[in-house]
């Protein structure tokens, strides 16, 4: 009987690690499932210790996302990224996205550098807490939106070349999927609804972490203006701040 060669059994195992995965998000209805089903099967298939899932208009806001989805023993780190660290991620650095836009998949050990700020970041935040393998997937989702996708485990020798040549294979097909999902489910669907056009467009900017001054920016407004904005759709969604307004946009139910 012949036996299987190297080569063959590497293949096998990078696409038993992809349909593994496939088969846990295959069913979902909204970007919200997908991204918890993805996390779990991510941290389950991989045996890695934690994944997570950023979302925003390009890959460097998504680093702002202010409610992403986290699996695993980075969630209790997530105060301290969103007030310390998200703008040094050293996955938004140029050469960390060129990267991951030319094969969708970049790990520390390809774009370790970049500035004082970004190496501080992998010495004073991930290693910090005993983090020394990360891997970032790239994604294109719904509206035109990007996603970065992590996996991070204490074992620097986690994720090996089988594991990135399956991720990669696996990223096409994730980003198929996302692409053609609702980016809310039915509840915040009707949350968005009661809104203007122009109220729902400055509420999905709030949503993804920007300041008034920066919403203001990109929609031609003064900030008062913003500001204005935002008193009304807290009024109209009973909502009480920001931080809810923002998790009510980007959560399921």
């Amino acid at each position: 009987m012949p036996t299987l060669g190297h080569d063959s059994r590497a293949d096998l195992r990078r696409y038993e690690l992809a349909f593994r995965v496939l088969e846990r998000v295959g069913g979902v209805s909204d970007l919200p499932s997908f991204k918890t089903a993805l996390t779990g099967a991510l941290a389950d298939v991989y045996r890695v210790r934690s994944a997570t899932f950023f979302v925003g208009r390009t890959a460097q806001l998504a680093c702002a996302d202010p409610s992403p989805v986290i699996v695993g023993i980075t969630r209790h780190m997530l105060p301290e990224y969103q007030d310390l660290w998200f703008r040094h991620d050293i996955f938004s650095t140029p050469r960390a996205l060129r990267s991951m836009i030319d094969t969708r998949v970049s790990t520390l050990a390809e774009v370790n550098g970049g500035t004082r700020e970004n190496e501080l970041y992998v010495t004073d935040y991930l290693q910090r807490h005993g983090i020394e393998s990360a891997t970032a997937l790239y994604l294109d989702v719904c509206h035109g939106r990007k996603a970065l996708v992590g996996l991070f485990d204490r074992d620097p020798g986690r994720i090996g070349a089988p594991e990135i040549a399956s991720l990669r294979l696996l990223a096409g097909p994730l980003a198929q999927i996302a692409r053609g999902l609702p980016e809310h489910a039915a509840g915040d669907d009707a949350l968005l609804a009661k809104l203007s056009p122009r109220q729902a467009e400055v509420a999905r900017l709030v949503g993804e972490g920007l300041s008034n001054a920066a919403i203001g920016a990109m929609l031609h407004l003064h900030p008062a203006s913003v500001k204005k904005y935002v008193t009304q759709i807290l009024a109209i969604t009973g909502l009480h701040n920001r931080t809810e307004l923002a998790i009510a946009l980007r959560r399921a139910g």
